[in-house]
């Protein structure tokens, strides 16, 4: 049973327990949920309904965090992708719950307790703290049962993939070849020819350029653009204006008395027999007795709370229920809880969770914060509710006058002392200071404001941000004149000669080297630097990427013989090198405990990739049937 945690969570930081075990749990596998019947589903799953409340809270909850990524509404693409991206997390997370159920993970009462207890964002100063758990679910739609049943597949699910990395090995065999692999050395020469170092030596022809315009309008073609005018409200212009008398701050702290004092908390021990609709009530009752009668013969309330209480959750610590404060218990358990004295031990009290044994073990009298130790969080509270309302009264004018005058701003910034600012070029995809704003391109080019020439509606671009703004000019896409992008055109046809030209010179000394000239002569007859020769390793970053790729792919050269290879580089180099000797790694070089590092390390790979592939499998084989019409539906929401 996990009735202690039902009655003692609560939610103090209730908001972010909920948001960190959410991401646990995505992060995981998702959220695992077995599905509550909604009527409807959104996909079925092995027979399984995904219930088309979950599907829509779940995608309504991503599109939530991609808007505010976007900082507005998500281009119609995006969103599409991401209402299949959702329910394929959800298909999937729903096999992996099925395959665990199936297989006979389990995890107990107790153990998802724990768990729970042992969160941090549930501790405060160290211990278990118990609120308003049932309330804070509540709030975020779910239940204490679905809650639970989440947090037992999560767990579940944790046994699997734990199984996964703790079965992986590597055989001796395979650790040696991967030390070898991994601590190669390989002792190489090369040079490098760069195109820049040949520009100077390009020509460029008339033609050529001319040829190279015509052939290759778009990349010569404009962005349309807007010329804007706008008047920004910012939450900070103002909140420095805000003052806050003494009268004000009194008045607002009496008013705000209860949030200063603390009630009074109890420690309490409980043993819990429970009871349900199958169990001998009678018998439990008879239970309770016999142990209050036992306490009362002076043995251990621990002793027995550990042997015979039903509360997972407590039981292992003695009956410790922590401390907690009126509204926490169901009425019951807290009428008798404040009737005992410090010490004292109740008589078997019933409630819905069957019959309680309740000692109370320590009291914690409330305290009231007067003005003075509250007095700068409350300055700075009433600063910012001052700077919010003269946020919104003044954003709530601008937008007024605005619309009142909708040929211009500057009545607007002449009425409310704003400053007039302008943006040369805010093309669709944005534009500086305020970077793509979806809803702020869209209104910068909708009819009203691009054509009919009016002043926008306000636009919120924050919380504590907003605009309105105005075209001034609108200039179409068009072509740019060959005087306009001569310069770039001649830039880029030499480059391009210029890698051809590198990769020519590069050509030919690989030729004459493979032919047995010594690669550092050739270096100083073609006017390149020969680099090396060095012993690298896979994690060197001394020459590019590609080229170090290439070298560890290269077969070992022969013995007393070097191995010389030639290759284009993604900068448009080309790089020659001289592959001499291949020192694989030693793992006795390595000291144990970065041994066993590497051992773990490889195990948890191996485990990653085995439950990736244990997903792809069951993903192929699973029979899924996508409700018809689902993603229209959610596109007319």
């Amino acid at each position: 049973m996990l009735q202690t945690i039902r009655e003692r969570l609560t939610g103090v930081v209730a908001f972010f327990i909920i948001a960190i075990i959410a991401v646990a749990l995505v992060i995981s596998f998702g959220n695992m949920d077995a599905g509550v019947g909604t009527g409807s589903f959104a996909a079925r799953v092995n027979g399984e309904d995904i219930p088309l409340l979950d599907y829509r809270q779940v995608y309504q909850n991503q599109l939530i965090r991609q808007q505010e990524l976007y900082q507005g509404e998500l281009p119609a693409e995006l969103e599409a992708q991401l209402q299949r991206n959702v329910l394929e997390g959800m298909v999937r997370n729903r096999l992996v719950g099925q395959y665990v159920r199936d297989h006979g993970y389990r995890v107990s009462d107790q153990q998802v307790a724990g768990y729970i207890r042992s969160l941090p964002v549930f501790q405060v100063a160290g211990e278990f703290s118990s609120q308003s758990y049932i309330a804070t679910l509540s709030s975020q739609g779910l239940t204490p049962e679905i809650f639970e049943r989440d947090q037992r597949v999560n767990l579940e699910i944790s046994q699997l993939q734990n199984g996964l990395v703790e079965s992986a090995f590597y055989t001796p065999t395979e650790y040696r070849r991967f030390i070898e692999l991994e601590q190669e050395q390989r002792q190489v020469a090369y040079v490098l020819f760069e195109p820049p170092d040949f520009v100077a030596e390009i020509q460029v022809t008339e033609a050529e350029i001319l040829d190279y315009y015509a052939a290759n309008p778009q990349l010569f073609e404009t962005e349309e653009s807007v010329s804007l005018e706008y008047l920004e409200v910012s939450l900070g212009d103002v909140s420095g204006e805000i003052e806050v008398d003494e009268a004000a701050l009194q008045d607002y702290y009496e008013a705000n008395i209860e949030r200063f004092q603390t009630a009074e908390e109890r420690l309490a021990s409980h043993i819990l027999i429970a009871t349900d609709d199958d169990s001998d009530e009678a018998a439990a009752e008879t239970l309770a007795v016999d142990l209050r009668r036992r306490l009362d013969a002076g043995e251990a309330f621990a002793e027995l709370a550990s042997g015979f209480s039903d509360d997972p959750g407590s039981a292992a610590d003695g009956g410790n229920l922590g401390w907690a404060g009126r509204g926490v218990y169901v009425d019951a358990f807290e009428e008798a809880l404040f009737a005992l004295a410090e010490g004292e031990v109740s008589a078997p009290v019933k409630t819905g969770f069957g019959y309680h044994i309740i000692r109370l073990d320590g009291v914690r009298q409330g305290a009231q914060q007067s003005l003075d130790e509250v007095r700068e969080a409350l300055l700075e509270e009433l600063k910012r509710r001052g700077a919010e309302d003269r946020f919104y009264a003044l954003a709530e004018r601008v937008d007024d006058i605005a619309l009142e005058n909708p040929g211009s701003l500057e009545v607007v910034a002449q009425e409310t002392g704003l400053s007039l600012n302008t943006i040369d070029a805010f093309t669709r995809a944005g534009g500086e200071p305020f970077g793509y704003v979806p809803r702020l391109v869209d209104a910068a080019f909708s009819p009203a404001v691009l054509v009919d020439g009016e002043n926008s509606p306000l636009i919120e671009l924050a919380d504590d941000r907003a605009v309105v703004i105005r075209v001034t000019e609108h200039r179409l896409s068009e072509i740019k004149g060959l005087e306009a992008v001569r310069g770039e055109i001649d830039e880029t046809l030499r480059l391009e000669k210029a890698v051809r030209l590198a990769a020519e010179r590069g050509e030919a000394l690989l030729s004459r080297a493979l032919d047995g000239e010594a690669l550092d002569e050739l270096a100083a007859e073609f006017g390149v630097e020969l680099s090396g020769p060095a012993s690298l390793a896979r994690t060197s970053s001394e020459l590019p990427a590609d080229l170090l790729g290439a070298v560890f792919r290269a077969p070992s050269p022969a013995d007393g013989a070097s191995r010389i290879e030639g290759l284009s580089l993604g900068t448009g180099a080309y790089a020659v090198y001289s592959l001499d000797t291949v020192r694989p790694g030693r793992p006795e070089a390595i000291p144990r405990e970065q041994r066993d590092q590497r051992k773990t390390l490889l195990a948890q790979q191996v485990g990653a990739s085995s439950a990736a592939g244990l997903i792809a499998e069951l993903r192929s084989g699973a029979k899924v049937i996508v409700a018809p019409d689902l993603f229209a539906q959610e596109e007319s929401l």
